[in-house]
């Protein structure tokens, strides 16, 4: 059984990628982002992108409506190893000790594509992943996500009223983008009260499971995060 269930908004589908054609289209979006325009991996002659990673968790795939996959996430569970361990230690401050439990998880292989010349999308492809991944939180009562993106998807992000601390100064692998590492907080989201952004968070929970908690309101402890003051991006706003 998928983690969530799938579902359909202006016209695009979302659900767990479970067939094997889905996976392989999955594979082949992610090729054509992280290693063809991020290079952040070594491309592959056979065009598809996939690890160690993909063993245990779900990936979520957003389908146009003639069956193009135009954007997907990797979400790794509580329990499995994290790229935030290895992959992308670097991004971490030496000695710095990732918290780990029940309620944490990994956002990874996070990808859109852009609309082609002339296709017309009332509701982008990465609302509806910000959307999945609200909804399989909830159902699995994750209250923390780590993620590693683009330090201007960053400031999006938190444009869109998303929690995101950075965890690290950003910097760059090989010739891509710089990037950093952050965690996104879903009862601190669940607690704001910025009117702009009502709207835009009623939708997001819209239907979501009924939100489960694996832990009371509390800090989780003075490894939680380096001060807020230490790390910045560029030009920060």
């Amino acid at each position: 059984m998928a983690d969530i269930a799938s579902f359909t908004e202006a016209g695009l589908t979302v659900r767990v990628l479970e067939t094997r054609e889905d996976r392989d289209r999955g594979f082949r979006l992610r090729h054509a982002i992280y290693c063809q325009k991020l290079g952040w991996v070594t491309p592959r002659p056979d065009g598809r992108e996939w690890d160690d990673y993909d063993d245990g968790s779900t990936t979520v795939g957003v389908f146009a409506g003639d069956g193009t996959i135009v954007g997907l996430v990797r979400l790794i569970p509580p329990g499995r190893p994290f790229m935030l361990d290895h992959d992308f230690r670097p991004l971490l401050p030496p000695g710095y000790r990732l918290p780990r439990g029940p309620d944490y998880a990994e956002i990874t292989r996070l990808a859109t594509l852009p609309p082609t010349p002339g296709e017309a999308r009332p509701l982008a492809a990465s609302s509806l992943l910000y959307k999945a991944i609200y909804r399989w939180a909830c159902a699995r009562a994750i209250r923390f996500l780590y993620l590693v993106v683009e330090t201007r998807y960053l400031r999006h992000l938190r444009r869109r009223g998303f929690p995101c601390v950075p965890l690290g100064p950003p910097r760059r692998f090989g010739t891509g983008p710089l990037c950093i590492a952050a965690r996104f907080d879903r009862q601190v989201f669940e607690c704001q009260t910025d009117s702009r952004l009502t709207r835009f968070h009623d939708w997001l929970k819209a239907d979501a499971p009924v939100s489960r908690e694996a832990s009371p309101w509390q800090s989780p402890g003075r490894d939680y995060a380096p001060p807020a003051c230490a790390w910045h991006f560029p030009h920060e706003t």
